[in-house]
Protein backbone atom coordinates (compact mmCIF):
# COMPACT_ATOMS: atom_id res chain seq x y z
CA UNK A 1 0.00 0.00 0.00
CA UNK A 2 1.54 3.54 -0.65
CA UNK A 3 0.50 6.51 1.40
CA UNK A 4 -1.70 8.96 -1.13
CA UNK A 5 -1.26 12.50 1.10
CA UNK A 6 1.93 12.12 2.89
CA UNK A 7 -0.05 12.40 6.24
CA UNK A 8 2.01 11.74 9.71
CA UNK A 9 -0.74 9.48 10.56
CA UNK A 10 0.11 5.34 10.71
CA UNK A 11 -3.74 4.51 9.14
CA UNK A 12 -2.69 3.50 5.03
CA UNK A 13 -5.49 5.25 2.92
CA UNK A 14 -6.66 2.60 1.45
CA UNK A 15 -7.37 1.14 4.77
CA UNK A 16 -10.56 4.16 5.35
CA UNK A 17 -13.69 3.94 4.77
CA UNK A 18 -15.01 4.97 1.38
CA UNK A 19 -18.12 6.83 0.87
CA UNK A 20 -19.99 3.77 0.16
CA UNK A 21 -18.88 2.12 3.35
CA UNK A 22 -19.80 5.09 5.11
CA UNK A 23 -23.24 5.07 3.52
CA UNK A 24 -23.38 1.26 4.51
CA UNK A 25 -22.57 2.67 7.92
CA UNK A 26 -25.18 5.31 8.29
CA UNK A 27 -28.01 2.93 7.13
CA UNK A 28 -26.76 -0.19 9.63
CA UNK A 29 -27.15 2.70 12.69
CA UNK A 30 -30.28 4.14 11.47
CA UNK A 31 -31.41 0.38 11.60
CA UNK A 32 -30.40 -0.76 14.43
CA UNK A 33 -31.57 1.56 16.72
CA UNK A 34 -33.18 -0.25 19.45
CA UNK A 35 -37.14 -0.44 18.77
CA UNK A 36 -38.38 -3.22 19.67
CA UNK A 37 -41.78 -2.64 18.58
CA UNK A 38 -40.93 -1.85 15.38
CA UNK A 39 -38.80 -4.96 14.97
CA UNK A 40 -41.24 -7.11 15.90
CA UNK A 41 -44.05 -5.60 13.78
CA UNK A 42 -41.57 -6.12 10.68
CA UNK A 43 -41.22 -10.04 12.02
CA UNK A 44 -44.36 -10.37 12.01
CA UNK A 45 -45.25 -9.10 8.38
CA UNK A 46 -42.18 -11.09 7.16
CA UNK A 47 -43.53 -14.54 8.44
CA UNK A 48 -46.82 -13.47 7.50
CA UNK A 49 -45.78 -13.42 4.14
CA UNK A 50 -43.85 -16.00 3.98
CA UNK A 51 -46.56 -18.79 5.40
CA UNK A 52 -48.55 -17.03 2.72
CA UNK A 53 -46.33 -17.74 0.12
CA UNK A 54 -45.84 -21.66 1.16
CA UNK A 55 -49.40 -21.88 0.45
CA UNK A 56 -48.69 -21.83 -3.18
CA UNK A 57 -45.27 -22.87 -3.95
CA UNK A 58 -45.09 -23.63 -7.49
CA UNK A 59 -46.29 -20.22 -8.18
CA UNK A 60 -44.21 -18.31 -10.02
CA UNK A 61 -44.07 -14.34 -10.06
CA UNK A 62 -42.83 -12.97 -13.52
CA UNK A 63 -42.30 -9.42 -11.87
CA UNK A 64 -39.71 -11.19 -9.56
CA UNK A 65 -37.47 -12.51 -11.94
CA UNK A 66 -39.27 -15.60 -12.20
CA UNK A 67 -39.29 -16.79 -8.41
CA UNK A 68 -41.51 -19.19 -7.10
CA UNK A 69 -43.64 -19.11 -4.15
CA UNK A 70 -41.20 -21.08 -2.16
CA UNK A 71 -38.18 -19.05 -2.93
CA UNK A 72 -39.67 -15.94 -2.20
CA UNK A 73 -41.24 -17.51 1.03
CA UNK A 74 -37.50 -18.39 1.99
CA UNK A 75 -36.79 -14.80 1.00
CA UNK A 76 -39.19 -13.73 3.23
CA UNK A 77 -38.21 -16.07 6.57
CA UNK A 78 -34.89 -14.77 6.19
CA UNK A 79 -36.10 -11.15 6.30
CA UNK A 80 -37.88 -12.68 9.35
CA UNK A 81 -34.69 -13.98 10.79
CA UNK A 82 -33.09 -10.84 10.46
CA UNK A 83 -35.75 -8.89 12.24
CA UNK A 84 -35.97 -11.11 15.00
CA UNK A 85 -32.12 -10.91 15.55
CA UNK A 86 -32.61 -7.46 15.59
CA UNK A 87 -35.13 -7.61 18.30
CA UNK A 88 -33.01 -9.96 20.72
CA UNK A 89 -29.80 -8.21 19.90
CA UNK A 90 -30.76 -5.30 22.27
CA UNK A 91 -30.95 -6.28 25.50
CA UNK A 92 -34.67 -5.71 26.82
CA UNK A 93 -34.76 -2.77 29.80
CA UNK A 94 -38.84 -3.27 29.54
CA UNK A 95 -41.00 -5.50 30.12
CA UNK A 96 -42.49 -5.27 27.17
CA UNK A 97 -39.45 -5.71 24.98
CA UNK A 98 -38.42 -9.14 26.63
CA UNK A 99 -42.25 -10.38 26.16
CA UNK A 100 -41.75 -9.70 22.18
CA UNK A 101 -38.65 -11.99 22.35
CA UNK A 102 -40.44 -14.64 24.66
CA UNK A 103 -43.50 -14.31 21.48
CA UNK A 104 -41.44 -14.14 18.60
CA UNK A 105 -38.94 -17.71 20.09
CA UNK A 106 -42.38 -19.32 20.67
CA UNK A 107 -43.26 -19.13 17.56
CA UNK A 108 -39.84 -20.45 15.92
CA UNK A 109 -38.95 -23.16 17.94
CA UNK A 110 -42.54 -24.34 17.27
CA UNK A 111 -42.08 -24.34 13.48
CA UNK A 112 -40.39 -27.39 12.74
CA UNK A 113 -39.18 -26.37 9.14
CA UNK A 114 -37.59 -22.66 10.82
CA UNK A 115 -35.87 -25.37 13.27
CA UNK A 116 -34.21 -26.93 10.34
CA UNK A 117 -33.22 -23.54 8.36
CA UNK A 118 -31.67 -21.59 10.97
CA UNK A 119 -30.42 -21.40 14.14
CA UNK A 120 -31.81 -17.79 15.11
CA UNK A 121 -34.38 -19.01 17.68
CA UNK A 122 -30.97 -20.54 19.92
CA UNK A 123 -29.81 -16.91 19.63
CA UNK A 124 -33.20 -15.51 21.02
CA UNK A 125 -33.27 -17.84 23.81
CA UNK A 126 -29.72 -17.13 24.95
CA UNK A 127 -30.61 -13.28 24.34
CA UNK A 128 -33.88 -14.36 26.40
CA UNK A 129 -31.54 -15.85 29.65
CA UNK A 130 -29.70 -12.80 29.34
CA UNK A 131 -32.45 -10.44 29.60
CA UNK A 132 -34.02 -12.72 32.47
CA UNK A 133 -31.22 -12.71 34.89
CA UNK A 134 -30.81 -8.95 34.30
CA UNK A 135 -34.76 -7.98 34.74
CA UNK A 136 -34.73 -10.72 37.88
CA UNK A 137 -36.81 -13.05 36.14
CA UNK A 138 -36.89 -16.76 36.58
CA UNK A 139 -37.95 -18.13 33.03
CA UNK A 140 -39.09 -22.00 33.12
CA UNK A 141 -38.77 -24.07 29.80
CA UNK A 142 -41.85 -26.53 29.46
CA UNK A 143 -41.35 -28.93 26.25
CA UNK A 144 -43.84 -28.52 23.31
CA UNK A 145 -44.62 -30.35 20.61
CA UNK A 146 -43.60 -28.58 17.22
CA UNK A 147 -47.34 -27.80 15.27
CA UNK A 148 -48.92 -27.36 19.45
CA UNK A 149 -50.28 -24.36 20.03
CA UNK A 150 -48.02 -21.81 22.21
CA UNK A 151 -48.74 -19.74 25.28
CA UNK A 152 -49.40 -16.49 22.43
Amino acid sequence: MTRKNGADDTARDEARPTDADLKRYQRSYRMSADEPARFYLLWQEAMTHALLLEQQPERTYPEQDGLTGLQLAEGARAAARFFAFMLAEAPAREEAHFERKIMVYEAMVLDGDEIRRSRTSAMIEAAMQQDARELGISLIKVPLEPGSPGRH
